[in-house]
Formats: structure tokens, C-alpha cells, sequence
């Protein structure tokens, strides 16, 4: 699996989140992690805002910000180049994206692999990268029927895929 990740699926790799299991397994299944150049700038600005917020001591803060750097390492980038910034414009009018939720759609789309798995917490890129045909990952999912599953959509029916059993406490990605 090819896992593409959103700074929504990124972020609880650094801090604890409730979505940070889920994240992580997500992280440890992916044979490849890919995402596009923007999400180290918006993890690190997510970061900070976080610990402007109080949400994170400036202890975790630089624990965080040096466990992004060492993740960023094994991730593999997507540019945004002339290509994706223009689809990504049209993204972005045609299924109501946010700039930076645009830009992943577009750099996932990309990829143009069966084998990517795209992963976040917003349900509207979620709906917009099903609408392309690209199999997601919902970290947010919390039932027991659907936490820790990636769905892809086709025309005959969905069809979900189970990970594989929930990982060591100490992870990391080869």
C-alpha cells in the first residue's frame, strides 16, 4: 500500500491525538508514505499553533518539531508543481476544497496508482478523493466497524480492506 497522508493524519504521528493509534498503524501498513511538499510547512505551523494555544509545552513543542524532522525523512514528496497547482485549482471549484486540501487531492490523484490508500481526518477531502476513485483512510473513524479500515468506491460496490493487527507500542517506519 502507497499511504498518502493529509497534516490531519500526520500531526497525531508527533502528538498524542485520539486518531494517533490509528495514524499509526495507517503509518506502519504503508509499504511507501507519500504526501505533498506542503505538509511539513502546515505541520509545523499546526505545531506551533498548538503550543500558542496551550495545547503543548515548548518541551513538547521542540520534542514534536524534532520527531517531524526525523519522520519528514521517510516521507516521500510530492512537488507542487504548474501541473498540481492547476488541477488543484480546478479541485478546489469543482468539489468545494479548502487551498491546502485541494493541493492533496491533486497530489494524491497524481500518484495515479491503485495501490495509494489516502488518509485524513477531513470529511471533505475524504468525499472528494472517493469521488475520484482513490481508496481512503478515515482516521477519525471510531466504531468498531470502521476504525482502522480503508475504503475504496467503485461502480460495482465498496470494497474495504482490514490492516493488519494493531502494532507495538514503539513504532517507526522502515
Amino acid at each position: 500500500m502507497i499511504g498518502y497522508l493529509d497534516m490531519s493524519a500526520f500531526v497525531p504521528l508527533l502528538v498524542a491525538e485520539p486518531s494517533s493509534p490509528a495514524c499509526r498503524r495507517f503509518w506502519d501498513d504503508a509499504d511507501e508514505v507519500v504526501s505533498s511538499r506542503l505538509l511539513y510547512v502546515d505541520t509545523a505551523a499546526a505545531l506551533s499553533q498548538a503550543r500558542r494555544m496551550g495545547r503543548l509545552t515548548d518541551q513538547k513543542l521542540q520534542a514534536s518539531l524534532r520527531l517531524l524532522d526525523q519522520l519528514w525523512s521517510a516521507v516521500e514528496v510530492a512537488e507542487v508543481d504548474e501541473p498540481v497547482v492547476a488541477r488543484a485549482a480546478t479541485l478546489a471549484h469543482q468539489l468545494a476544497l479548502r487551498g491546502y486540501d485541494a493541493v492533496h487531492c491533486a497530489s494524491a490523484e497524481q500518484l495515479n496508482d491503485e495501490d495509494v490508500v489516502a488518509a485524513t481526518g477531513d470529511q471533505r477531502l475524504l468525499a472528494a478523493w472517493t469521488e475520484l476513485g482513490i481508496a481512503t483512510f478515515d482516521t477519525n473513524a471510531t466504531n468498531g466497524a470502521e476504525a482502522g479500515r480503508w475504503q475504496r468506491e467503485t461502480t460495482e460496490q465498496a470494497k474495504t480492506c482490514q490492516p493488519t493487527p494493531p502494532m507495538a507500542e514503539e513504532w517507526h517506519h522502515a
